[in-house]
């Protein structure tokens, strides 16, 4: 993929109103609020689509995936880069995945669970992000713990349901349950991954096949060239796999 600046019809085929608007979901993996200023991975790799695309970036904080989903529904949104599932694949066309995320349980500090491997057990509840990648997986893998879904904004709730015994677990991707871990004194991250879930750049369904084309080829190089683990790298997220 050459750097220099793409056709001005591809631009517009991926940013139709001469401005890329990047859809980030606000979470401490993906991105932070400096102030305004928007960091991490996600930015970074927004804002450098938006540079080779020859188009000024805009970057649209989201609480939620859902949030995220509405906007593209809406045609708010050209880009974002998300963990893939049915639900957001009707608005969104999802290209090459970029990185892989570790998916594994944050369990109490009084809890005898050890292992993965121990967690599907009768009687054994599970805390996971509704809709989420996660609970997709999961409810096809569990056949004896029982299963609580969450709003994906809301990883505090399942903090709460394990310090109250309302849940013995909490599913989410490693780098989340780092981030809440010191919320709950005491428990532990087991060890491993269930699922690595998938995170691609996605752009809005019915764009040209030129756009899509671009977003392809510029996945692919930010793999090869470096940039991406760069990107992980300066974020300091664990947990995260870039896919060859």
């Amino acid at each position: 993929m050459k750097r220099g600046e793409p056709p001005m019809s591809m631009a517009l085929e991926l940013a139709p109103t001469g401005m890329l608007r990047i859809g980030v979901w606000m979470v401490p993996y993906f991105a932070r609020d400096h102030a305004g200023d928007l960091r991490g991975i996600i930015p970074d790799l927004g804002a450098e689509l938006a540079r080779r695309a020859g188009v000024t970036p805009v970057l649209m904080p989201f609480e939620s995936p859902s949030q995220i989903l509405a906007a593209f529904r809406s045609g708010a949104l050209d880009v974002t880069f998300l963990g893939i599932t049915a639900d957001r694949a009707e608005a969104i066309d999802f290209g090459l995945i970029l990185f892989a995320l570790q998916t594994t349980y944050l369990v109490p500090a009084a809890s005898e669970i050890a292992s993965i491997a121990e967690i599907d057990r009768i009687g054994i509840r599970i805390a996971v992000p509704a809709r989420s990648a996660q609970e997709t997986h999961l409810r096809r893998t569990i056949a004896a713990a029982t299963l609580h879904p969450i709003p994906a904004e809301e990883p505090q709730r399942a903090i709460a349901m394990l310090a109250t015994g309302e849940a013995d677990a909490f599913s989410h991707v490693a780098p989340m349950l780092a981030a809440v871990q010191g919320d709950l004194p005491g428990s532990r991250i087991l060890a491993g991954s269930y699922f690595d879930v998938p995170v691609a750049i996605g752009v809005a369904k019915g764009r040209p096949p030129a756009a899509e084309d671009f977003a392809r080829a510029f996945a692919a190089d930010v793999k090869q060239s470096g940039f991406l683990q760069e990107a992980t790298n300066r974020a300091g997220v664990t947990g995260i796999t870039v896919v060859g």
